[in-house]
């Protein structure tokens, strides 16, 4: 579950690196699939579209949300977005972050979260 996060921390980095750039930014994933006549099985190469994680705020600050799957992860009682004062701190922070989430800190949100996910399948 933890990696699953820091992938995704990871395409957020990457996105914001080519934002800061003026470029664009697209996951790459890989598909299998299985001719129905010759029974081969090949991959292909599909782009997938990252979507931010941050926006912009009125006042020039950005506010940031760490997600996991569709669900914003609480980093404290009441807050769910981490307020960051200029885009020049983004990356910092998303790295930062990301650290968190590989030390563990972050595991009783995220288990939470698929908690969450699972009563929705559950009935």
């Amino acid at each position: 579950m933890r990696q699953k996060l820091i992938d995704r921390i990871g395409d957020q980095i990457e996105l914001a690196k080519a934002n800061e750039s003026g470029q664009s930014f697209q996951r790459v994933k890989y598909r299998r699939v299985r001719d129905v006549e010759s029974e081969q099985v090949s991959e292909s190469v599909v782009k997938t579209r990252v979507r931010p994680w941050w926006t912009a705020d009125p006042d020039g600050s950005i506010l940031l949300w760490i997600k996991y799957g569709n669900t914003n992860l609480e980093l404290a009682k009441g807050k769910p977005a981490i307020r960051i004062t200029n885009r020049d701190q983004l990356v910092t922070t998303l790295e930062t972050v990301r650290e968190a989430v590989r030390a563990g800190e972050l595991d009783k949100q995220i288990e939470v979260a698929v908690a969450a996910f699972k009563t929705r399948f559950s009935k």
